[in-house]
C-alpha cells in the first residue's frame, strides 16, 4: 500500500478523474487530505494546484479530507462509498455499487449496480441505476429519472420517480410522492404531502396518504385505507379490483365506477345507482374519493385489528363466496404471469449483473495490457538505442581503420617514389595520440588499439 498526506488550509475541492478499482471517500475534521492506493506509488497520479486536488488511481483507493469538501468523481471502475462528505458531490460513472452515508447534496449520473443511500442532507439526484435503490433519511428531495430494478425509500422529503421497472415501498414520506412509470407494484404508507401516480403496471396498496391520491392507471388491484383528509381529493383508476378500508369517524363522498359492480359492507351507507356510476356520502362528506375499476370495488371497516397493523391484508367477504368456485384458476393464472415476470427480471438482471462485471474485467484487462505495451515499447526504444550507439562506434572504427590503411598507402608510394613527407616523425605522434584518446573514450577496445598502432608501425 503507498499512502500520501497533503496538508490543506480551506476546504479543498477534490475531482478523481478515474479510479480502476473501488473508491472510498471520508469526511474528517483534521484539515488534511490522505490519499492512499492498494499498490504502488507508481499507481497514483496526485496533482495540486492550490486547493484543488486532481487525483487519478490504478487501483483501488481510500481518501480522508475534510467533510465540507466539494467532490469531483468522473468514473470509478469498482464500488463507491462516500462517508461523511457535507459538501457537494458529483458522481459520473460507478461500474459497481455505489453507497452514500451522512452526505450532503449529492448527484449521479449513472450506476450499475445498487444505490444505497442514507442520512443524505440536500437533493438526490439519480439519472440511471441498473440495481436496486434504498434510501433511507434524505432529507429533502430524491429524484430519480430510471431505475431498472426496486426502489425502497423510509423516512424522507418529497420524492419524484419517472421511471422504475421494479417495485416501489414507500414509507413515512414527509413531501409529495409522484412517480410516471412503475411497471411493478407499489406499496405507500403515511404520505404527508399528495401521493401522484401516473401508472402502475400491478397492484397498488395505500393507507395514510394525508395530501390526496392521483392513481390515473393501475394494471391491477387497488387496496386503499384510511385516513381520508377533509376537504382532498382520493382519485384511482384500477384494471382490476378496488378495495376501499373506512374508518368509523370516515367522512367522505364516494362516486364509484366498476366493471363488476360495487359492494359495500359499512353501515348505514346507502349507495345510489345513475347508470354506470354509484355514489354515496359517508358522515359529512368532507373528502372525495372517485375510484374506476375494471373488476369489482368493495368497501369494508378498518376492523378492530386495523389496516396499519395487518400489512395491507385482504380479509375474505362472505359477500363474494360465490365467486370462489373462479378463485382456483384465476390464482393459477397469476402464479403463472408472476413467474414469468420473475424469470424476465431475473434474466435481465442477471445481463446487467455480467454485463457490469465483464466491462470491469475488460477495461482492467485493457489496461494491463496498455501498460505491459508501454513497457515493451519502452524497452524496444532503449535496445534501439544501444543498437544504434553500438553501430555509430563500430562506424567510426572502420572509418579510423580506412584512413590509416589510406595513409600507409600514400606513405609507401611516397617511399618508392622517393617523395619523403615532410614533419613525418610529428604526423606519426599525433596518430598514435589520436589511437589513445579512442581507445581512452572506450570507441575501440586494446586490441583494435594494438592492431592501429601496429598498422602505424608497419610504414
Amino acid at each position: 500500500m503507498y499512502a500520501q498526506t497533503l496538508e490543506t488550509l480551506a476546504t479543498p475541492h477534490i475531482t478523481v478523474t478515474e479510479c480502476l478499482g473501488d473508491l472510498t471517500v471520508q469526511g474528517s475534521d483534521e484539515p488534511k487530505v490522505i490519499v492512499r492506493v492498494d499498490g504502488e506509488a507508481q499507481d497514483l497520479s496526485l496533482e495540486r494546484e492550490g486547493e484543488t486536488l486532481t487525483i487519478h488511481t490504478r487501483a483501488s483507493c481510500h481518501v480522508t479530507c475534510l467533510a465540507g469538501v466539494t467532490l469531483t468523481v468522473h468514473a470509478v471502475r469498482g464500488d463507491l462509498k462516500v462517508v461523511g462528505i457535507r459538501g457537494p458531490a458529483a458522481i459520473g460513472e460507478v461500474n459497481g455499487d455505489a453507497a452514500l452515508r451522512d452526505t450532503g447534496p449529492t448527484t449521479l449520473e449513472h450506476v450499475f449496480g445498487d444505490l444505497n443511500a442514507e442520512r443524505v442532507t440536500g437533493r438526490l439526484q439519480a439519472q440511471t441505476v441498473n440495481g436496486d435503490v434504498h434510501v433511507h433519511q434524505a432529507q429533502d428531495e430524491v429524484s430519480l429519472d430510471t431505475v431498472y430494478g426496486d426502489v425502497r425509500i423510509r423516512d424522507g422529503g418529497a420524492a419524484v420517480l419517472q421511471q422504475v421497472t421494479g417495485d416501489l415501498s414507500a414509507r413515512r414520506i414527509a413531501g409529495d410522492l409522484r412517480t410516471g412509470r412503475l411497471q411493478g407494484d407499489a406499496h405507500i404508507r403515511q404520505v404527508d404531502g399528495q401521493l401522484v401516480l401516473e401508472q402502475v403496471g400491478s397492484d397498488l396498496r395505500a393507507e395514510g396518504i394525508l395530501g390526496g391520491l392521483t392513481a390515473n392507471q393501475v394494471g391491477a388491484d387497488v387496496w386503499l385505507g384510511p385516513p381520508f383528509s377533509r376537504g382532498v381529493v382520493y382519485r384511482v383508476n384500477a384494471g382490476g379490483n378496488v378495495e376501499i378500508r373506512l374508518s368509523e369517524d370516515a367522512s367522505l363522498r364516494l362516486s364509484l365506477r366498476a366493471g363488476g359492480g360495487v359492494r359495500s359492507s359499512i353501515a348505514d351507507l346507502t349507495l345510489q345507482e345513475a347508470g354506470a356510476q354509484t355514489t354515496g356520502v359517508i358522515g359529512a362528506g368532507e373528502a372525495t374519493l372517485e375510484a374506476q375499476a375494471g373488476g369489482q370495488i368493495a368497501l369494508r371497516p378498518l376492523g378492530a385489528a386495523g389496516a396499519a397493523e395487518r400489512e395491507f391484508g385482504f380479509d375474505v367477504d362472505l359477500g363474494f363466496l360465490d365467486a370462489l368456485k373462479d378463485l382456483g384458476p384465476m390464482i393459477e393464472a397469476r402464479i403463472a404471469e408472476a413467474m414469468a415476470d420473475m424469470e424476465v427480471r431475473l434474466q435481465e438482471g442477471l445481463s446487467r449483473i455480467d454485463g457490469a462485471q465483464i466491462r470491469l474485467h475488460v477495461e482492467r484487462a485493457a489496461e494491463q495490457a496498455r501498460r505491459t505495451a508501454e513497457r515493451a515499447a519502452e524497452q524496444a526504444r532503449r535496445e534501439a538505442e544501444r543498437a544504434a550507439e553500438r553501430a555509430r562506434r563500430e562506424a567510426e572504427r572502420e572509418a579510423e581503420r580506412a584512413r590509416i590503411r589510406a595513409e600507409r598507402a600514400e606513405r609507401r608510394w611516397q617511399r618508392a617514389s622517393g617523395k619523403r613527407a615532410r614533419q613525418e616523425a610529428t604526423a606519426t605522434d599525433e596518430e598514435r595520440l589520436r589511437v589513445l584518446r579512442m581507445l581512452e573514450q572506450g570507441k575501440i577496445t586494446l586490441e583494435q588499439a594494438n592492431e592501429l598502432l601496429a598498422a602505424l608501425e608497419g610504414r
